[in-house]
């Protein structure tokens, strides 16, 4: 026994010398991996509207909530280790705790529970728009707090120490439930002087790598913004590049005597969004950046490729000789209504609009890169009364995939105004700068346009003249939060398990958007303002409250059916499709797991083939083009 003894004893101390050493030579940082991964993120706050359909991949790397969900849909921790429910005897009151691990944000200052609060203080802000708002209601005094009624006092957080989060509960609530729905990257924390001295710069503190500051795996480098090119301007291959570099966190977790890559492999990850195009292929100004970048991985320049056009999209699937991967994401396609229009302030004419759309030929025939079909608001994958329940599958299809003329003409006999002039609002994910290299204009396909002329094709055979109106990712957020728009196609994320997250926004008490604090006004649902839609309906709401405050799962899961099917029916919006995230990969690379229910991809362990090699050669190549 002494003997076996002595041997667990000897390999646990190997285990414990060999987990901190390192891969890495003296004074080397590690693999620089190339990556393309979506549209450029105008910002990376993770508590407001986001218009990027896969901003949340980025969010995920340099971003930790307080928990998870694996691919198994089971929740796991993340930066909280554990959690557990207290009931409070003295004064009645329902608490969760969650005990924070030890780690650090990408300034080297340690995450504590103080961040958390603060970045849910501020979602529930009444100047704050965020649509993730209603997820904090369970909270004690969150819908008061956001009401501006409440004070940040009456909201029901606090830091019994630097980790350890204190929450309570407006009433009994189900600690698994709240689990699930903090596992939201939209909740993560964030910093209270960095986000309060950019304020008062009058910047977003989440729009440079110069603020940014991250708890997550990795942190942001830099983040060079899509403009007019200057000649001194080249990535290593000589060509204007706008990207997003990541970089190791090297504050994640680490301890003084730990490895430089214990926890994080490779030390950047360079993720284009535009480049310059300047004698590289054939035809190449005919490209689009999806095109181009697809070249680029063919030819080995680039080692992961996650954002494709319908033809890149093809030329990958089903081809034997790549390995095209598919995840389901949380998150859809949406078109708004607003409600306050003349013409559709009529839920006739909005279900007509809705019942035209082909959805099966916009993914088929527009899209093309993997998107399924609506059949509902919310999506697959979302939890009914647990992980092993999906509340699409429960509800059933609330929308015919293919086109319905004949109802959408029904529904419009019924209407007052039968016809009329409308504008489809649709996103520019460039901005309005000229993206120029050497004279050379930089081409680019929009997705977003296409659709809504493909469902401006629908509504004009209903007998609707049909204008469109693309706007740069500024001027199309500020249009949405201003009400500024007939019809709207937007990326609706949320990347929740939770169904309550996707309806409740839709009533006015739990829509997340900005309020007018005053005091004169006597009751608390006069103070609320109406979704971006503008739909404003009292049974709605109720039903709303109602799940709110259901006393099991199964009840919950009942009234976030009824209020889907009342979604349908008032129809403010109708989902189109939702996105799928896919992927290939080099041979060169190894070590990425897609091992979340979200379809994030963890590039922790990303590992580079020859990594020293190939990143000597790149800068062999970019010292000699500076000197140049």
């Amino acid at each position: 026994m002494k003997k076996i003894l002595s041997l667990v004893l000897c390999l646990l101390f190997c285990v414990s010398v060999f987990a901190g050493c390192s891969s890495l030579k003296e004074d080397e940082k590690g693999a620089n991996v190339r990556v393309y991964l979506t549209d450029f993120p105008y910002t990376l706050d993770p508590a407001v509207v986001q218009i990027n359909s896969d901003v949340e991949q980025i969010l995920s790397m340099i971003f930790e909530p307080l928990t998870t969900i694996d691919e198994d849909g089971k929740v796991q921790p993340a930066l909280a280790t554990e959690w557990y429910y207290k009931y409070d005897d003295i004064y009645q009151l329902h608490r969760m705790y969650f005990e924070l691990k030890t780690t650090s944000w990408s300034d080297n200052r340690a995450v504590s529970a103080d961040d958390v609060i603060y970045a849910w203080r501020r979602i529930l802000d009444p100047a704050m728009d965020s649509p993730y708002a209603s997820l904090l209601y369970p909270i004690k005094g969150a819908r008061d707090v956001k009401s501006g009624v409440g004070t940040i006092d009456d909201l029901g957080l606090a830091a019994v120490d630097d980790t350890l989060l204190e929450v309570t509960f407006e009433h009994e609530y189900d600690v698994d439930l709240f689990a699930e729905q903090v596992a939201n990257i939209h909740l993560a924390p964030c910093r209270e002087d960095i986000v309060t001295r950019c304020e008062k710069a009058g910047d977003d503190w989440a729009a440079s790598a110069g603020d940014i500051v991250c708890n997550g795996k990795f942190r942001v480098q830099s983040m060079d913004m899509p403009r007019e090119q200057k000649e001194d301007e080249q990535d290593f291959s000589g060509k204007f590049a706008c990207k997003l570099v990541l970089e190791r966190n090297a504050y994640y977790m680490r301890e003084e005597d730990d490895a430089a890559d214990k926890y994080v492999t490779p030390y950047r990850i360079t993720c284009y969004y535009y480049e310059g195009q300047t004698d590289y292929y054939e035809n190449e100004t005919e490209l689009t950046q999806e095109q181009f970048q697809a070249n680029r991985f063919l030819a080995n320049e680039l080692y992961y490729l996650s954002s494709f056009d319908k033809g890149t999209y093809e030329h990958f699937n089903g081809n034997k000789d790549y390995d095209l991967e598919t995840a389901k994401t949380l998150n859809g396609f949406s078109f708004y209504f607003n409600t306050a229009n003349e013409i559709l302030s009529d839920a006739n004419v909005r279900k007509a609009l809705s019942a035209a759309l082909d959805r099966n030929a916009i993914v088929s025939e527009v899209t093309g890169t993997g998107e399924v079909a609506a059949t509902g608001y919310v999506p697959n994958g979302v939890f009914d009364t647990d992980y092993k329940t999906d509340f699409r599958n429960v509800g059933g299809d609330l929308y015919k995939t293919g086109a319905d003329p004949d109802a959408a003409k029904e529904l419009l006999s019924k209407a007052s105004k039968k016809s009329g002039k409308l504008t489809v609002t649709y996103l520019i994910p460039q901005n309005d700068y000229t993206y120029k290299t050497y004279g050379r204009k930089i081409n680019y396909a929009n997705v977003y346009e296409e659709i809504a002329k493909k469902a401006g094709e629908y509504w004009e055979g209903l007998g609707f003249s049909i204008d469109y109106r693309g706007l740069d990712p500024y001027a199309f957020k500020a249009a949405l939060v201003a009400r500024d728009y007939d019809i709207i196609g937007i990326n609706m994320l949320q990347g929740s398990v939770d169904a309550f997250s996707y309806l409740a926004p839709f009533a006015k008490e739990y829509s997340g958007s900005s309020v007018v604090v005053d005091n004169t006004v006597a009751a608390l649902e006069e103070i609320f303002n109406t979704h971006y839609t503008n739909i404003d309906s009292s049974e709605y709401s109720a039903l709303i409250t109602d799940a709110l405050n259901a006393g099991n799962r199964a009840d919950r899961a009942a009234k976030l059916h009824e209020a889907e099917q009342m979604l349908v029916d008032l129809c403010p919006a109708t989902m189109v499709f939702w996105y799928s995230r896919s992927f290939v990969a080099s041979d060169e690379i190894s070590g990425f797991e897609t091992d979340s229910w979200f379809g994030y991809v963890d590039m922790t362990n990303l590992k580079l083939k020859d990594w020293r090699e190939v990143n000597s050669k790149e800068e062999e190549i970019l010292a000699q083009r500076t000197a140049d």
